[in-house]
């Protein structure tokens, strides 16, 4: 780079403006200027020019007139450019650096950057950093390692000595913990998961569990090894990790807690499976109806490694359960595709909560199961009150306890331990899926489970969480909300014929709204504390479906399997209005819904039917359901209870009439309850009740 050469004309005739030199002679050829672009780099560039130093040192830029100037002495410039660009920054005779007119909004917030206190940047940072950590990367070498690593297990690679010079065998270990992975060429060939010097109850599902990782890893048909995602593996894998990372190798290993609940429940489930088959009321019924039965009505049904998820589950409702599969591709399809909720059970640290750690047992309830009889009722719960057991604490010794960095707070300061102690560690059950629930039964659940901290005050209602308002709309809790949708709803004639397609306008109206809170996690320190949680569990459960295949935004995907015939319902139109939003939207003519309500189909077409639909939470769930019958309109109120039950308060749909079946059956007014629980829909349901019983 030259060095610019210094001005020899007089100072007098130094930042001539070019009002100035108008009237002086012509203006000369422009010239380098010490605040030229290469001048002013040179002198700011913490790099410095690349020519040598003794062109520096005779730079003008570098000269005693940028350095010891006067404090208020004025500064001439060559170039009418350099001085119109500082006096743009604020930049005065004296090098004034505020930068006073410079409008730094349009910088990204960098003017503020520096308000910002230390809490700030840490809980931006951590931010930024929980959302790179959602991508788990793809299947490969690097990322199977990586991922193992972040879950603190030690990891190590082998080469395939055999045929395949591209293979090599990735071992993650840990306290009770194996895994092996054979990759070539970055794709996985298979999976082997071990558990050493672990019992016979932990091994046993091994083979299991590992089939379910190497599903998550193994390429599709057509698949791209570039596609191919950590996520599920990832999501499968931290839930053995975190039971490997909290154990205590040997005195304590939490996949023994864990199995040991398995064994427990899976004896107590067997029980009510022999005793529903002693009931004289379900003689030839099917398996799959029992086994149903007791799912949903009775202590659940334990899984292990089961739905491509690891892990133990609790299994307690689940999707259509009073429908029976009438084939085994239909079996097949309801087990893959309708949901099922349960509850994922695994550990989390003590923490400050007050619920006794984890006991290593397997003998949670006697080998006798039953205690005394107190009835036979299916309906209201099990029969029966079970001889629940109370195991032994487990103890870590102190030799033990040295090992997890989680217990380092209990060392001395001269590094000798406190002696033997209780595991700082307790069961969690995960809701899967999470329940939105009132947020007095929230409370009640986790008091149920031993949490009797108070929860935190929220201004969140049930319905918001069931059906999200939508984003930049105005909602006031007190004030009515209507949610409409029109839904285009399969009809099957009675006696047979073809299936047709009902339009249904439904409304859902919430008067007085409760405050709820969506359940996801609930610590708990014995298996009969999850078994009294499941009456209230299955009651929301049956409420959010209901609603959920009624209001919801759900539609039939082109990718799946074609649906049982009378499982399918298209969602068309929705909206979320108020009154004012009603009122407002008629008056200006855009509500085509609410002018077709009043005028009715210009067009001519078939009216859909209103269904009106009454949500109330408190102190029980209630659905009041209005819908044309008849020459009249039927007015139906159920109660929504514990078990998944619907009570039918009041109807007049029944009359004398009507209360015969063709078939001379005698109709009752429970079975309007039950036909809703069996469809689970209430679009279905007044389809039904409107073909068959008008």
């Amino acid at each position: 780079m030259s060095t610019p050469t210094p001005m020899k004309h007089a100072p007098s005739q130094q930042g001539k403006t070019p009002s100035q030199s108008q009237h002086g002679a012509a203006a000369s050829p422009p010239v380098s200027t010490p605040f030229s672009a290469s001048a002013v780099h040179a002198a700011f560039s913490p790099h410095g020019p690349r020519s040598s130093p003794q062109q520096f040192k005779k730079s003008p830029a570098t000269s005693t007139s940028l350095t010891a100037h006067p404090a208020n002495g004025a500064m001439n410039f060559d170039s009418p450019s350099a001085a119109a660009a500082f006096g743009v920054l604020g930049m005065g005779g004296s090098l004034d650096l505020g930068l006073d007119n410079v409008d730094v909004g349009a910088l990204g917030g960098l003017g503020a950057m520096g308000k910002i206190n230390d809490d700030e940047k840490a809980r931006r940072l951590e931010a930024v950093i929980e959302i790179l950590s959602q991508s788990k990367g793809v299947v490969s070498e690097a990322g199977l390692e990586r991922l193992a690593k972040r879950l603190g297990l030690e990891c190590l690679w082998e080469d395939d000595m055999g045929s395949d010079p591209k293979s090599r065998t990735l071992i993650v270990a840990g306290s009770a913990l194996e895994l092996l992975i054979i990759l070539s060429n970055n794709i996985v060939q298979s999976v082997s998961l071990a558990f050493p010097d672990s019992p016979e109850i932990v091994t046993k599902h091994a083979e299991k569990a590992g089939k379910i990782l190497l599903d998550d890893l193994m390429l599709l048909p057509g698949q791209s090894p570039l596609t191919k995602r950590l996520d599920k593996f990832a999501a499968n894998f931290e839930r053995l990790a975190t039971l490997d990372k909290l154990s205590i190798n040997p005195g304590l290993n939490l996949y023994e807690a864990v199995a040991g609940i398995y064994e427990s429940l899976e004896r107590l489930h067997q029980w009510d499976l022999r005793k529903i088959r002693e009931d004289p009321a379900l003689v030839g019924k099917s398996d799959e109806y029992l086994a149903n039965m007791v799912l949903c009505t009775r202590n659940g049904t334990p899984v292990m490694h089961a739905r491509n998820r690891v892990g133990l589950s609790l299994d307690y409702w689940k999707e259509k359960r009073l429908i029976p599969s009438s084939s085994e591709s239909m079996a097949s399809y309801m087990a893959k595709y309708e949901e099922t909720w349960g509850m994922l059970i695994s550990v989390a640290l003590l923490g400050d909560m007050a619920i006794p750690p984890v006991r290593i047992s397997d003998k949670w309830v006697s080998a006798d199961d039953e205690k005394v009889n107190l009835g036979d009722d299916l309906q209201l719960g099990p029969p029966a009150t079970l001889d629940w057991l109370q195991p032994d604490n487990t103890i870590i010794q102190a030799q033990d306890a040295v090992k997890v960095a989680a217990d380092a707070d209990s060392l001395k300061g001269n590094g000798e331990m406190m002696g033997p102690k209780l595991p700082e560690v307790m069961f969690m059950a995960t809701l899967d899926p999470p329940l939105n629930v009132p947020l007095l039964i929230w409370q009640e659940i986790r008091q149920l489970g031993g949490d009797l901290e108070q929860p935190e005050l929220v201004y969140t209602t049930l319905d918001s969480l069931m059906f999200p308002i939508p984003p930049g709309s105005q909602n006031d809790p007190s004030e009515l909300r209507t949610i409409s949708c029109i839904k285009e709803v399969e009809f099957k004639p009675p006696g047979g014929g073809e299936v047709s397609l009902k339009t249904h306008r439904n409304t859902l109206y919430i008067h007085k709204p409760v405050y709820g809170k969506t359940l996801k996690e609930i610590p708990f320190s014995h298996p009969q504390q999850l078994i009294a949680m499941l009456p209230f569990l299955r009651q929301y459960a049956l409420l959010s479906k209901v609603l959920d295949n009624s209001f919801g935004h759900k539609a039939d995907t082109p990718d799946t399997p074609e649906p049982h015939p009378s499982s399918k319902s298209t969602t068309t139109t929705t909206a979320t209005t108020t009154n004012q939003d009603n009122f407002g939207a008629f008056m200006a003519g855009s509500n085509k819904v609410a002018a077709k309500q009043v005028i009715g189909n210009l067009d001519g077409s078939p009216q859909p039917l209103s269904v009106d639909v009454t949500l109330s939470a408190h102190p029980v769930p209630r659905l009041q359901i209005v819908f044309p019958f008849r020459s009249a309109t039927a007015n139906v109120v159920l109660e929504v209870r514990p078990n998944g039950q619907l009570h039918v308060e009041s109807q007049n749909v029944l009359d004398e009439t009507n209360s015969t079946a063709p078939n001379g059956r005698q109709r009752r007014p429970e079975d309007i309850g039950k036909v809703l629980e069996t469809l689970e829909h209430i679009g279905k349901w007044c389809e039904f009740i409107r073909s068959r019983w008008a």
